[in-house]
């Protein structure tokens, strides 16, 4: 199992910062043993400032909100409170 969620804001200097994670699960069964592993990773940051949201990824492109709302619904949340 993937999937992208947003994880918690933190807030610096008048600025938000909303962190974009992929967190994978993977669990395996075998006879003897049940095997459980959870990776997360970074995928993109959002900055909210006076100018509004933007979304820089981890290879410092700025992308655009509505692809990341679209698979994280739960930023539209984080962001009506800016």
């Amino acid at each position: 199992m993937s999937e992208l969620r947003a994880g918690a804001p933190i807030t610096v200097a008048g600025i938000t910062l909303i962190p974009i994670e992929r967190v994978w699960i993977h669990s395996e069964k075998q006879s003897y043993a049940y095997w459980l592993n959870a990776t997360k990773e970074a995928v993109a940051v959002v900055i909210c400032e006076r100018e509004g949201p933007r979304i820089i990824d981890v290879e410092a492109h700025e992308r655009h909100i509505d692809e990341f709302i679209k698979v994280v619904p739960e930023l539209n949340s984080f962001l009506s409170q800016f």
